[in-house]
């Protein structure tokens, strides 16, 4: 957006060990905004290998149950026909997170106001009445500088320096134990090349393993030889004395040859949300402000969200036209998204954390079979409600936002698996095919837009006039499409730069200077 800043990111280089592995369909909503999209589709996964979930007693053993996911080109080719549950130009992709970031690294390189200081941490900080004074240290060498900027974004994970100092706790629930997904748990990256006799379900993207021994999931990272292991450490055991490869090899049921790349221990069963998401001059986004349980993959895509909702806005300010009470509503929009999000996570890692399993289970009889059935049709029904979530991604709603203009519409209920496209002002704008092959949100600009629908020949001078006075970027739009004003339901729609929608109606409001003014924050 053509804003002047400063990455510091204490390591020296993007994450080599894989953490998130699944980006979300509004996260690639942003990708597409920023051009990237179709490059992320090319990097991880391979486009034709199927993402399926697949639940087995061990790699060797039996399948419970499989949840079948299309490949990334599958997925991209039913969006563009308009099947299957994702009404949306960029429906989920599977991508790990050292992938993602490098393409993301690369890329802001390429914005000339853009300065990245990777092997820079920051020490300390002080808000001044018209800026920010940070303290940088390189963390190879100790040398140390006085940063001066406008604003700053603590995006700095769990134990936020930011966060800490600006005396902002977390709240909700910590320290659930659950057999799986809670508690004491160990990551491990490791590359495990063909043939794969241990390997003897279908190809997929994750394989979880369900038995009473031990509880893991193996998660394709590159659709060949590199996967990601995780697994419950047992209670009061130092995840340090445990050997990586026995826990592989019991979890596949054989031994097999391997290269263990990278090993961290983490902890599960957190479900926190930061009580402010900051102030002044200061904020907060991404995991210093809410910590997830990984189900659903709900921790990074929420963040990534966080940043977007904030950047825009910020940008506003720093170009002149963002009113004083603009960045108050970016606590106000997502701090129940986070609260929201948190809640939907912690379900989920309850539902798969603590399915019930007899030792019987591998057992060759008719009662562990019986017994298999039961399980398996009970980690199917969960594998829908996981994995199968557009009311959470494309559902996401700011209606009760102090810089929306609500028009009192009845919202429908929030429900993770149902997505009902609403241009509602406050929700995200639905995403509609045009007749140019291209979708509505390639078209929308980088500030705001005014979108007039169904050949309606509402007058848009005055609204156009207030944002000119203010300002405000504004781009008016046409889509003569009948189906849009269907959609959409009003003649008039007024998009933000986030792509939610901010006001809708038949007619521009009389005095157009106060919905502007209400917009940008003012």
């Amino acid at each position: 957006r053509g804003v002047p800043c400063l990455l510091l990111n204490d390591k020296p280089e993007t994450a080599k060990h894989p953490k998130a592995n699944a980006v979300g369909a509004r996260s690639m909503e942003h990708f597409r905004r920023l051009g990237i999209a179709g490059r992320l589709r090319k990097a991880g996964f391979p486009a034709n290998h199927p993402t399926d979930v697949v639940y087995l007693t061990r790699l060797t053993g039996y399948e419970l149950a499989r949840f079948p996911q299309p490949s990334s080109a599958a997925a991209v080719e039913n969006a563009r026909a308009g099947k299957g549950p994702w009404p949306t130009p960029e429906p989920p992709h599977r991508i790990s997170q050292i992938y993602l970031e490098a393409i993301l690294k690369e890329h802001a390189e390429t914005f000339p106001p853009v300065t990245l200081r990777y092997g820079w941490g920051l020490e300390s900080f002080r808000q001044e009445t018209d800026h920010v004074v940070a303290e940088a240290v390189e963390t190879g060498t100790g040398r140390r500088e006085i940063i001066r900027a406008g604003h700053l974004v603590g995006c700095d994970g769990p134990r936020s320096r930011v966060r800490k100092q600006l005396g902002i706790e977390l709240e909700g629930e910590s320290g659930v134990v659950r057999p799986f997904m809670g508690g004491s748990m160990l990551a491990v990256y490791f590359r495990a090349p063909a043939p794969r006799s241990w390997l003897a379900a279908d190809p997929a993207w994750m394989y979880w393993i369900v038995n009473s021994e031990i509880r893991a999931v193996f998660i394709s990272i590159d659709g060949h030889e590199r996967f990601l292991y995780h697994t419950q450490v047992p209670p009061g055991t130092d995840p340090s004395s445990l050997d990586p490869l026995r826990l592989i090899h019991t979890a596949a049921g054989a031994d097999f040859p391997l290269e263990i790349l990278s090993s961290l221990p983490w902890v599960a069963g957190y479900s926190l949300v930061a009580r402010s998401y900051g102030g002044g001059r200061v904020f907060l986004a991404g995991d210093s402000i809410h910590l997830f349980t990984p189900t659903g993959g709900l921790g990074m895509n929420t963040g990534l969200d966080d940043a977007v909702n904030l950047g825009w806005k910020l940008a506003a300010l720093y170009h002149g036209w963002g009113g004083p009470k603009l960045l108050d509503s970016y606590e106000a929009e997502r701090r129940p998204v986070g609260l929201r999000n948190v809640s939907f996570a912690r379900s989920f890692a309850t539902s798969v954390g603590t399915v019930p399993v007899s030792e019987a289970i591998e057992s060759d009889t008719a009662e562990a079979a019986k017994e298999r059935n039961s399980l398996g049709a009970r980690l199917l029904d969960h594998a829908r409600r996981e994995f199968i979530i557009p009311g959470i991604w494309l559902g996401v709603r700011y209606d009760q936002s102090p810089i929306v203009s609500p028009d009192g519409a009845p919202d429908p209920s929030d429900d993770p698996g149902v997505y009902v496209p609403a241009a509602r002002p406050g929700w995200r704008l639905p995403h509609l095919w045009l007749d140019d092959g291209a979708s509505l949100f390639d078209h929308l600009g980088d500030g705001f837009t005014l979108l007039r629908l169904g050949g309606s020949r509402a007058g848009t001078a005055g609204l156009e006039m207030a944002a000119s006075q203010r300002g405000v970027p504004l781009k008016l739009l046409e889509v003569p499409n009948p189906a849009a004003r269907q959609l959409y339901e009003r003649d008039l729609v007024l998009v933000r730069p986030d792509h939610h929608v901010a006001w809708r109606g038949d007619t521009v409001p009389e005095d157009a200077l106060v919905l502007i003014d209400r917009v940008r924050g003012a």
